[in-house]
């Protein structure tokens, strides 16, 4: 009797992986890698210490792309635009005040592999998010519209690695 609970078991497990991956579900892990033909990577357009630059060089550190000191040396050139951030107001309270605002960070870039050959050129990222706003204490608020910033900084710099692992 034990084996025929264990095949159904066994039954109803293979029947929800495929139902799972039916509607588009994938287990975290490790994400696409772009391929070593990418490397080494130069990064233009914003400053180095720029926050989105630094947590692009973290992403493409932990999957294992250099980086080049300069455009002679890169066997890649990722252009990068300048961020742009929009706020608008997501919805209201009783009082017609602003309770929560989307926020939405753009990113257009281009990528050139080898460098003069567009392989990109110019396009659009996007990253949002909702923030609630009830009042409280201004540096508390202020900590979490930092957070957030960092949170859709990381976001984007992950879709452009995404998008360099499409490159062959």
């Amino acid at each position: 009797m034990t084996a025929i609970n264990q095949l159904k078991t066994v039954f109803w497990l293979i029947v929800a992986v495929l139902l799972l991956s039916a509607c588009g579900f994938q287990p975290r892990g490790e994400s696409a890698r772009p391929a070593a033909s990418i490397s080494p990577l130069f990064i233009t357009g914003l400053p180095q210490h720029h926050p989105l630059v630094r947590e692009l060089r973290q992403q493409l550190q932990i999957n294992g792309v250099s980086l080049a000191a300069g455009q002679n040396q890169a066997a890649t050139i990722l252009r990068l635009g300048k961020p742009q951030r929009k706020r608008s107001v997501f919805s209201v309270n009783a009082n017609n005040k602003a309770v929560e605002h989307e926020i939405r960070h753009s990113l257009r870039y281009s990528i050139e592999h080898p460098p003069g050959n567009k392989v990109l050129e110019h396009q659009p990222l996007t990253a949002s998010y909702i923030t609630y706003n009830p009042g409280g204490q201004l540096l508390g608020r202020t900590r979490e519209a930092q957070q957030r910033s960092q949170d859709a900084y990381r976001e984007l710099a992950q879709r452009l690695v995404y998008q360099l692992s499409k490159i062959r």
